[in-house]
């Protein structure tokens, strides 16, 4: 508005205007402004012309892509790469089946009808009220076999979490101590992690899973680190980006636009609830 009001108005009404910033302090800027916008009539702005500024300001900020598709955010110069990335930086990157059948989902046990039992207790006492992933094609993709809303890691780390609801002996690696509820699940989910830990959607859903799990078995310290790690993950691939472009240029569908989303927010609001909890104890 301070630059249109001085491209715009005339001269006499400038020279007034400039004298009167000079006088006033920074902070008071804005009861400068509006006391002009209530005593003098500004023009519209101008709608912005093709430019070079005009195409920076487009390209700041956008996420790149890797060879692989995978988004790559670092800032406002993401979009300005002129080389493109190589396909995957990682040492241990394990190439997984497009398609999987549902009991190579775990090693733990090839009982599906358990693991989805723990599914279930999970979405009913946890994901209510800590959404970081979309149950909808969560499950689909579970059932389908299909590895891009669900993945070995995120299951394991979902299960570690429900066997903690559950009474089954099978919920605990000593079924005569309550003690170890998931704890078989949360050591398969930390193996998978150790062996690729290729940032992807979810990846960082099930960190913060993980994150959500370790307090409940009296690791606090871990469980914020799995959900510091889950946050940098999110802002690495561009979650917290919210913009036209950023859709157009990671050629996102609507329901993959939703889910982004959905786990960045609940990423969010959980490491803030987390952060009042170490404040406060």
């Amino acid at each position: 508005m301070l630059l249109n009001a001085i491209r715009t108005l005339p001269e006499c009404d400038v020279s007034e205007l400039i004298q009167q910033i000079r006088r006033e302090n920074t902070a008071d800027l804005a009861t400068v402004l509006e006391s002009w916008r209530k005593n003098v009539t500004l023009p519209p702005k101008p709608l912005e012309q093709n430019s070079l500024e005009g195409d920076l300001s487009v390209l700041l900020g956008k996420p790149t892509l890797t060879q692989s598709g995978v988004s790559r955010h670092y800032g406002h110069s993401s979009g300005l790469s002129l080389v493109t990335e190589d396909e995957d930086y990682s040492l241990h990157k394990t190439t997984l089946p497009l398609r999987t059948r549902p009991e190579n989902w775990t090693n733990v046990t090839q009982d599906m009808d358990f693991v989805r039992q723990l599914f279930d207790l999970y979405l009913e006492w946890c994901h209510r009220f800590y959404p970081v992933f979309s149950s909808e094609c969560f499950l689909n993709d579970f059932e389908s076999g299909r590895q891009k809303y669900c993945s070995p890691l995120l299951v394991n780390a979902i299960c570690s979490m429900g066997c903690h609801f559950s009474d089954d002996p099978r919920a605990r690696t000593n079924p005569d101590d309550a003690r170890t509820a998931g704890d078989h699940f949360f050591a398969e989910a930390r193996r998978l992690l150790a062996e690729d830990e290729t940032t992807s959607l979810t990846t960082i859903q099930a960190l913060c899973v993980m994150g959500i799990r370790e307090p409940s078995a009296g690791r606090d310290s871990s469980g914020f680190a799995y959900m510091g790690r889950s946050l940098r993950m999110a802002i690495e691939i561009g979650l917290h980006l919210d913009s036209p472009s950023s859709a157009a240029a990671l050629r996102l569908t609507p329901s993959e636009i939703e889910v982004r989303k959905l786990t960045f927010w609940g990423i969010f609001v959980l490491e803030k609830y987390a952060l009042r909890v170490q404040l406060c104890s």
